[in-house]
């Protein structure tokens, strides 16, 4: 894990064939809030593009690499002190060396947060 204690696993679940749902909890305290921004905490979206690739890298038991990114759209700033809660749908195609995902990432209620390609290299 990159971000040591960012983050915990709250659920997690296979939902269909190369497809899966993981809940996490984003930890308010974590040292990054304290330049990103002060009094005004907000969850880099690169940190949450570490936190697919970590969720897709435990998922598959590989370990990856981001040869790139697509269509990566930031849809609502996330602020751990009003939600910590996100939800990571992650929908996985494996292509020889390459594992192609498409993710689409939410609050709890719903609300959309980020939605983005991702081709890894696998290690």
């Amino acid at each position: 894990m990159l971000l040591q204690q960012f983050y915990t696993i709250v659920a997690s679940e296979i939902t269909k064939a190369q497809s899966f749902e993981t809940t996490v909890k984003i930890q308010k305290e974590h040292p990054i809030f304290e330049g990103h921004f002060p009094n005004f905490p907000v969850t880099p979206g690169v940190t949450m593009l570490q936190i697919i690739k970590e969720l897709t890298e435990d998922h598959l038991q590989q370990s990856l690499f981001i040869e790139s990114a697509s269509n990566v759209k930031f849809l609502t700033m996330v602020d751990p002190n009003i939600n910590a809660n996100l939800k990571f749908n992650i929908v996985i195609q494996e292509d020889g060396n390459y594992v192609k995902i498409k993710n689409s990432t939410s609050f709890n209620d719903g609300t959309p947060v980020l939605k983005c390609n991702v081709t890894f290299v696998k290690r």
